[in-house]
């Protein structure tokens, strides 16, 4: 597309070298042009900075030293961004292909639109897809009470980011619904009918490890700050929302629907959507804003590394 707005992306990472490389090569082989892709690997020691060093010059800025977790990355990694459009992908997750071209478009397309997301795909740690989420058109009521949007499948603009502020890096799991939550009080959300990206569910993920010790009393803050109650009649409703969700996934693979970013049913390995380039060993090209050039002297690649 001409006039490409420019998208920061910025994936916090740390010890995920079984995964981190098809998540930086699923944002990559977006082959987007005017991408500002942000990477904050957090000191890891399992090999995934080498990986990552791979591929340093095709990211806006890179840097490997010790931070104070995931959602400080974050906000770090968003306090560097200079896009008119913004997410984060986390390093165990993917890209669905043509996503990136497919989010400018229709921001450009619909100006009314702040923040969109899609229905979730969800992959195991072998990368094969396991199940999906189908969403209902967004509902504020729904999404404020219950944190059903996939996170990986968002993205907004900045100017709704630079009115309610940065992601809260004292939060451990829920920085997400809280942000979003956020968003929701100042602008409009859709939900696009199709995957925008691959969710991964698997036993070192933050959501198998979080989400009882931690992730119910984050979400339960969260509420209260934000002056939502909980009652009896909402945790009912919140229960039906849930079933209704996994329900409508059950029907799109028993009946071998396809959605795009998706093929039909389960069980196939989501690198089959990529066509393969997933595990493919040679680089990306490199993609440079239309101002690269321009700015190279005053704005060079910045890479920080301590290990």
């Amino acid at each position: 597309m001409t006039d490409a707005p420019r998208i920061t992306l910025v994936t916090p990472s740390y010890n995920q070298a079984e995964y981190v490389e098809m998540t930086v090569r699923s944002v990559l082989l977006q082959r987007y042009p005017n991408l500002e892709y942000i990477v904050m690997d957090g000191g890891s020691t399992d090999g995934s900075a080498q990986i990552l060093e791979r591929y340093a010059d095709r990211f806006a800025y890179y840097q490997s030293c010790r931070d104070k977790g995931q959602s400080d990355a974050i906000h770090q990694g968003f306090a560097r961004g200079s896009g008119q459009i913004m997410g984060y992908l986390n390093s165990d997750d993917m890209l669905a292909p043509g996503a990136l071209h497919f989010v400018a478009e229709y921001f450009a397309t619909h100006p009314d639109v702040d923040v969109i997301y899609s229905h979730r795909c969800t992959v195991d740690r072998w990368n094969k897809v396991i199940s999906y989420w189908v969403l209902p058109p967004h509902c504020n009521y729904l999404m404020k009470r219950w944190d059903l949007i996939p996170q990986e499948t968002c993205f907004w603009r900045r100017s709704i980011f630079e009115t309610c502020g940065n992601i809260d890096p004292t939060l451990r799991f829920a920085m997400d619904y809280e942000l979003f939550l956020r968003f929701m009080l100042a602008g409009k959300f859709v939900r696009v009918n199709r995957f925008l990206g691959a969710f991964r569910y698997h036993d070192d993920s933050k959501t198998s490890r979080l989400l009882f010790a931690v992730g119910h009393g984050e979400i339960k803050a969260v509420q209260v700050r934000h002056g939502l109650k909980i009652g009896k009649y909402e945790s009912m409703i919140g229960g039906l929302f849930s079933l209704h969700v996994q329900r409508q996934g059950a029907k799109h693979t028993h009946r071998a629907r396809t959605l795009v970013g998706g093929l039909p049913g389960i069980g196939y390995d989501y690198d089959d959507v990529w066509g393969g380039q997933l595990r493919d060993n040679r680089l990306p090209p490199k993609f440079k804003p239309p101002e690269a050039d321009a700015q190279a002297d005053e704005k060079p690649l910045a890479v920080a590394l301590t290990l």
